[in-house]
């Protein structure tokens, strides 16, 4: 049996309707340093807690650490990149967040691997272009005789 295709025309699409949309910048006002760029909105827990994940991620090696850059400052990205061994995953089971100042949330979180659990700190600062995580630190208990495995 041989089926047949068809293209058909696709409908037009209309855009939503948003309340919270930013306003449009002309070039001469950006030029002249009036831009209205909005600011980016707080952090919601939710979006914290996948934040951490995908930094857990690229911790464990299991996201490439370049997909996160962005996401990072310069020391916390030099943190997660570079060759890595292979780690047990790392799942977040708890976090808790709070805003000490505006601008900056702060995180924090119990993390569990291998049956153990772990703690995990982690700062947030607002940027122009949105939310970068400036620390990131995955405290684990030191061994007798090795260094402490700590991110940036």
């Amino acid at each position: 049996m041989i089926e047949e295709h068809r293209l058909r025309t696709l409908l037009h699409y209309e855009e939503p309707r948003r309340a919270d949309r930013p306003e449009t910048v002309t070039a001469r006002e950006h030029r002249r340093g009036g831009s209205r760029c909005p600011v980016p909105r707080q952090l919601e827990a939710s979006e914290v807690g996948r934040l951490l994940n995908m930094l857990l991620e690229a911790y464990d090696g299991r996201r490439p650490a370049a997909q996160v850059r962005a996401l990072v400052a310069p020391e916390v990205y030099a943190g997660l990149s570079g060759p890595r061994l292979a780690l047990p995953r790392h799942r977040t089971q708890t976090i808790h967040t709070c805003t000490p100042v505006p601008g900056v949330v702060e995180a924090c979180a119990r993390v569990e691997a291998d049956g153990r659990s772990f703690a995990l700190a982690a700062r947030f600062t607002r940027t122009p272009t949105g939310w970068r995580c400036v620390r990131f630190a995955l405290l684990k208990p030191q061994h007798p005789g090795q260094p402490s495995r700590r991110a940036a």
